[in-house]
């Protein structure tokens, strides 16, 4: 009987939203969610896809030609099929998750050269897709339960 009071008291303790801060506060999480949002996963949205989180395409038409010598020929970066945003990287690299009690913020430095990428292309170009939004709850899953297991049975 004492293990089930145990339980109950340990079910009235708990708070789902702790358990999700202590996973969105975990450096490898965070890297995988900025990842999903901007390159390193075959989901990418903005590298791989070219799209925001709404899955929108990202800007119309094409780089100017001097874009496109720049991404061939000067920053590593070939692609210019689509519109990806990371011309020097900068904007990838300013990418940061920011936990909360309610879940996470995505944030980013929109502002390039005079150029503000949030007036240009939206703020949906931080955030992530519904598809991404599953892959991340796939990528936390077993964390969360070994965790939510562990706040149970203690």
């Amino acid at each position: 009987m004492q293990d089930i009071e145990r339980l109950l008291n340990n079910v009235n303790k708990l708070n789902i939203n702790d358990i999700f801060y202590s996973l969105w506060s975990d450096n490898e999480v965070q890297k995988y969610i900025v990842k999903l949002n901007t390159e390193g996963e075959t989901t990418s949205q903005l590298y791989e896809l070219g799209v925001d989180a709404k899955g929108k395409t990202i800007g119309s038409g094409n780089y100017a030609p001097s874009t496109i010598d720049y991404k061939l020929f000067g920053s590593g970066d070939s692609r210019i099929d689509h519109i990806t945003l990371k011309d020097t990287g900068k904007f990838y690299d300013s990418f940061k998750v920011k936990p909360n009690k309610k879940g996470f913020e995505l944030v980013a430095n929109p502002n390039k050269d005079d150029d503000n990428l949030f007036e240009i292309y939206g703020k949906e170009i931080v955030g992530l897709t519904k598809d991404n939004q599953k892959l991340l709850i796939a990528f936390v899953e077993e964390d969360f339960n070994k965790e939510l297991e562990r706040r149970l049975f203690q």
